[in-house]
């Protein structure tokens, strides 16, 4: 298994969760309501300049929302499939 910097995880991450989010037709505000959390904390997850990573429970959480897995929104699988 090869271990990824966390700037590039979070990079692979914010690419995914901007294309899910696209491919669903959902805007940041949506998907705080969905997910339960701020829409400032997707916001920041989203943020070029950022290396935030979101907690599990987000991750989970956005990943259901938007109809794809955790594994691919964090990089870890090259299939978006539930």
């Amino acid at each position: 298994m090869t271990k990824i910097d966390k700037r590039d995880r979070a990079s692979i991450f914010r690419q995914r969760l901007t294309q899910a989010m696209d491919q669903r037709g959902t805007n940041q505000s949506a998907l705080a309501r969905q997910v339960g959390t701020d829409r400032s904390t997707i916001s920041q997850l989203l943020a070029r300049d950022g290396a935030r990573l979101p907690n599990a429970q987000v991750v989970a959480e956005c990943a259901a929302a938007l109809g794809v897995s955790a594994d691919w929104l964090l990089g870890l699988s090259a299939r978006p499939e539930p």
